[in-house]
């Protein structure tokens, strides 16, 4: 029993140890559904998703409304697709 809770904690760990997630960021109700109409557009849009997952052009979040710390998050996060990018926010959101 003991084995199998540290097999779990180990099993967290490696999971949230993946990526550079900036650990402690709390999005606003507001920042959550920005960022889901962002994601949704460029799921739609492929020169949004160019924009957002291969330039993460500052200037696209921000006309969804995001503030600049959030814009800087997500810069931060390495991700080469929009999938990759959609789980790393899921792990904050």
């Amino acid at each position: 029993m003991v084995l199998r809770e540290l097999q779990r904690a180990s099993q967290r760990e490696q999971q949230f140890s993946r990526s550079n997630v900036w650990r402690g960021f709390l999005l606003t109700s507001d920042e959550k559904r920005s960022i889901e109409r962002l994601m949704g557009s460029a799921l739609l849009d492929e020169s949004l998703r160019d924009l957002l997952v291969n330039q993460r052009d500052t200037s696209l979040m921000a006309s969804f409304g995001l503030s600049r710390d959030t814009q800087n998050w997500l810069q931060s996060i390495p991700a080469s697709s929009l999938e990759e990018l959609a789980q790393e926010i899921a792990l904050v959101a």
